[in-house]
């Protein structure tokens, strides 16, 4: 399994694979995409909430030269550092002989500070370049920069646009070319940052409100600013791969990431199932327009925009009758407890084949990769926990067999019956080590919200004011509210699935 950090790198590149917009009903019309298209048992604890970091580059006086590429044409690449450290981060990649200013150097002149015509810049090694492409003269002349006062350098202050509500959306891409890259599908009415332009201005160069830069057509921008005050630029450069980290004391979720997972993925490749569909497997608290759903719609991530290509991703290909966001599940229905997932005699009987279970005629008819399965607060007042478990390895090894990936999650505490809420969420972990499939563990993640994350009647999840489209706005106020916060970790757990799992 690749590591996280190499999968985070090549996140914008999976999202070539996408076919329509994530969020809007509309469908895109605007230089928008084509249609593309035996195990160990081990008891494991229910996790607790962790914080996750923000991943900040260090700066070092003595860096290791990384290494340069070279594209398909022959020509040299060079890698543009975030600062004078091979451990920041790269901020974009560039063709050599790209015009550019040397505007600093380190005092061992190992590293050189360099300003492209799109007003970016960042630091690249002086031996990445072949010395007749630098004038020794003109290195000299740089001023040395102290390193351990360095700040990140400005960004221009550009001017503000919208996606034009008539475009029906609009592709943002790696270059000002229809045949470019696609990076991500903005949906009309997208707020954007203009920071430059082509000189015959038929292209910006802008930025989105999660960090993610690129190249659109300008016809379809609604300009709210001097549009000749955006600088032109005469070579325009691919945008760069942004990585946007999550914001510090982000909840974390997810574990039992294993091999696991791995295999089941590729059995249900085989099998012919969709790798950019999900299902959800549950009771009330998922058969809910306050489940996700509303993504189809609308979001603000806020300081979660690192989620977005999962958003997008998983946006690409209808389910049933939506995208899988906005999708209803035949194993999803208020009132169902585990012994209704698997109960043949209470399938649809339009959809599903004789003594064919909910849960197998979802997976049959759906053909998702991946199931979110939350479900038990029903059993909780009747069912010891032995029962609950093995209703729950039914679900598991059915899902197993048919190769979608089953992400179990716990439940959310339960005012009346907390006490079984808390041991069947014991027997989910261990299921999740028994088996190898990943656990979200959404109990960890509401219980220190107000109210332990559930509303007036101490059974269904908190509900910010204005839902549903609160559920899908990351807003810390919307956070305090248990819809809310499961609809994050519900993106950061297909997040760390698609990941991990899913190459």
């Amino acid at each position: 399994m690749r590591l996280h950090h190499q999968r985070h790198f090549h996140s914008i590149l999976l999202v070539l694979f996408i076919l329509g917009a994530a969020c809007s009903p509309q469908p895109i019309v605007q230089d928008t995409p084509s249609t593309p298209t035996d195990v160990q048992v081990v008891a494991t604890p229910v996790p607790t909430l962790a914080l996750r970091p923000i991943d900040t580059p260090t700066v070092i006086a003595s860096p290791t030269p990384a290494p340069t590429t070279t594209n398909q044409s022959g020509e040299q690449n060079v890698d543009v550092y975030r600062a004078p450290d091979g451990t920041s981060g790269v901020s974009r990649t560039v063709n050599a002989l790209a015009p550019f200013k040397i505007v600093g150097r380190t005092p061992d002149n190992v590293w050189i500070q360099v300003a492209y015509d799109d007003g970016l810049s960042g630091w690249i090694i002086v031996t990445a370049f072949a010395p007749r492409l630098i004038d020794s003269s003109i290195l000299d002349a740089a001023p040395v920069v102290d390193v351990l006062q360095l700040t990140p350098s400005a960004e221009p202050p550009g001017i503000l646009a919208t996606v034009s509500a008539a475009s029906g959306g609009l592709r943002l891409r790696r270059l000002p070319d229809t045949a470019s890259t696609v990076l991500f599908n903005l949906p009309a009415g997208s707020e954007l940052t203009v920071n430059g332009r082509t000189l015959d201005s038929a292209w910006a160069l802008v930025k989105m409100a999660e960090g993610y830069i690129g190249w659109v057509n300008s016809s379809y921008l609604e300009i709210a600013g001097d549009w000749s005050m955006v600088p032109g630029i005469e070579n325009p450069e691919p945008a760069p791969y942004v990585e946007i980290p999550p914001p510090l004391g982000a909840p974390s979720v997810a574990s039992g990431i294993t091999g696991g997972a791995r295999q089941i993925f590729l059995r249900g490749q085989a099998l012919g199932n969709r790798a950019n569909v999900f299902t959800k497997v549950g009771d009330s608290l998922t058969d809910t327009p306050y489940f996700l759903r509303y993504f189809v719609n609308g979001y603000n991530l806020r300081d979660y925009g690192y989620l977005l290509p999962v958003l997008q991703y998983f946006s690409a290909a209808t389910a049933l009758d939506n995208i899988s966001f906005g999708s209803t599940s035949r194993a999803s229905r208020a009132s169902w407890s585990t012994f209704s997932v698997i109960d043949p005699a209470i399938s649809d009987p339009t959809a599903c084949q004789p003594g064919e279970t909910p849960l197998a005629c979802e997976y049959r008819t759906v053909k998702p990769a991946v199931a979110l399965i939350m479900i038990g607060s029903n059993d909780a007042p009747a069912f010891p926990s032995s029962t609950y478990e093995a209703n729950m390895r039914r679900i598991i090894e059915t899902s197993i067999e048919m190769g979608v990936v089953p992400v179990l999650s716990t439940l959310p505490p339960r005012a009346d019956y907390n006490d079984n809420i808390i041991a069947y969420n014991q027997v989910i972990a261990n299921l999740s080590s028994t088996y190898g499939v990943p656990l979200w563990d959404l109990y960890s993640a509401v219980v220190g919200l107000p109210n332990q994350g559930h509303g007036g009647d101490g059974i269904h999840l908190s509900i910010p004011p204005n839902a549903p489209a609160s559920t899908t706005d990351f807003s810390a106020e919307n956070l305090k509210y248990g819809t809310t916060m499961r609809n994050l970790t519900a993106l950061q757990m297909l997040d760390t699935v698609w990941r991990q799992v899913m190459y």
